[in-house]
């Protein structure tokens, strides 16, 4: 849970952030009512399904391996399929998975440079 709701809350940012930089350079591409604070919400929503996708994925794949033995790159499969699954899932026309794997994907090697960070800090 815990992970989901980090991701939740870096996807709901990542997501205002985003419309509101193409409201300023680009502003007929938003609609009326499609402000960040909308876009926050929806990327928080699947930022936070990501993350369980990632962790479900990491837990159920990887349950006898230990965070320093993880290859980057299984790490980052991991996370860009939690995230690539969940517009499927959600009932959406899936177009947008490319990016929210691309997203699952960063912020799977993300968490995990973190985790690891935070692993070597303790240990010292």
């Amino acid at each position: 849970m815990g992970l989901g709701v980090n991701w939740g809350v870096l996807w709901a940012a990542a997501g205002a952030l985003t419309v509101a930089l193409i409201s300023v350079f680009r502003p007929g591409d938003i609609d009326v009512g499609e402000g960040p604070a909308k876009a926050a919400a929806i990327f928080a929503l699947v930022g936070f399904l990501s993350g369980l996708g990632f962790a479900g994925l990491l837990s159920v794949a990887e349950r006898r391996r230990t965070l320093g033995d993880l290859s980057l790159g299984r790490v980052v499969l991991w996370g860009f399929l939690g995230a690539a699954a969940i517009p499927f899932l959600l009932g959406t026309d899936g177009s947008m998975w490319p990016i929210t794997g691309a997203l699952g994907a960063l912020f799977a090697a993300g968490s995990v440079a973190s985790a690891r960070r935070g692993a070597l800090t303790q240990k010292r």
